[in-house]
């Protein structure tokens, strides 16, 4: 499916399924939500309807689960969907049609409520430190996706993964067992739904296998916290593992982000220099949706079979 072997995690559709795609988009419907804020069943099936038949449609799927689910793989993958995008007659139709393929792997999910399913994370000038999303709940995103809409024109923003269980693995003993106190803060927790319960503070290392549980980092927790605490200091050396193993790489115009949140923290670098001389309708722009995995709407999540 793959047109190049190097690198590995990014994969470009066939050409029969890219036309046939396009032109089922504009039957597609608009999404709903529930009250769980997952995409409706309803929803769900209408979109698996329309795509049912189409050519090569079961390889794509077959792709997503090696590239995401194998727990010694990477955890991620980008899919280039530009001409995707282009093909279709609106970018609404291009971006249901997004919506409906990521269905397929997992359950577009709303997390927090007051933003909208496709969240844009343009306008954010700084780097992203390392993290996973929503990383202060029992019941993170199984993961995330961000559809590139706009590079930045100053050729920077490259987007940054690691594999977490990778660097866990790289640790010494006395720091992976103090990484599985609860002792770590971030962020608030309020206008949520389909993420479980507060958990505050947490555990950076649950105990529970990959396709149960969640490395919780984050590197904004280290936000006005002592450095000589030994549970920063351990934190800290996870962070360094996690630089040291991270891929990095620019996402063009339709590349399709895809990370398991139970393998993979992400993050991104700062734009390039003189964004102010770049108008904000022409800045980097990215599209940021959560999904939870199939067999996980209500209980301990699992990462693709």
């Amino acid at each position: 499916m793959t047109s190049r072997s190097v690198p590995e995690y990014r994969v470009t559709l066939p050409k029969e399924l890219v036309a046939d795609l396009a032109r089922q988009a504009a039957g597609l419907p608009e999404w709903r939500l529930g009250n769980d804020g997952l995409l409706s069943p309803e929803t769900a099936a209408r979109y698996h309807a329309v795509l049912a038949g189409l050519p090569r449609l079961a390889e794509f799927t077959t792709t997503c689960h090696q590239l995401l689910g194998a727990p010694d793989g990477e955890g991620f993958a980008v899919f280039e969907l530009a001409a995707l995008l282009d093909a279709a007659e609106s970018e609404e139709a291009g971006l249901r049609a997004v919506t409906a393929l990521l269905s397929l792997i997992a359950t577009p999910l709303r997390a927090f409520d007051n933003w909208p399913l496709w969240k844009p994370l343009g306008t954010n000038l700084a780097t992203t430190p390392m993290h996973i999303n929503v990383v202060n709940s029992t019941l993170p995103p199984d993961y995330i996706a961000q559809l590139c809409l706009r590079p930045d024109p100053r050729g920077q923003g490259h987007s940054l993964v690691s594999q977490v269980r990778r660097a866990m693995d790289r640790l010494g003993y006395a720091d992976a067992e103090l990484l599985t106190h609860p002792k770590y803060v971030e962020g608030s927790f309020f206008e949520l739904t389909g993420v479980g319960e507060e958990r505050q503070p947490f555990p950076i290392l649950d105990g529970l296998p990959p396709s149960e549980g969640f490395v919780r980092f984050t590197a904004k927790m280290f936000a006005d916290t002592d450095p000589a605490d030994p549970y920063i200091k351990a934190a800290r050396a996870l962070e360094r593992e996690l630089i040291t193993g991270k891929r990095r790489f620019l996402l063009g115009r339709g590349d399709l982000l895809i990370a398991n949140q139970h393998l993979c923290c992400h993050g991104r670098e700062a734009l390039g220099g003189g964004q102010e001389d770049v108008p904000e309708d022409e800045r980097l722009l990215l599209l940021q949706i959560f999904l939870r995995g199939q067999a996980r709407h209500t209980a301990t999540p699992e990462v693709m079979a």
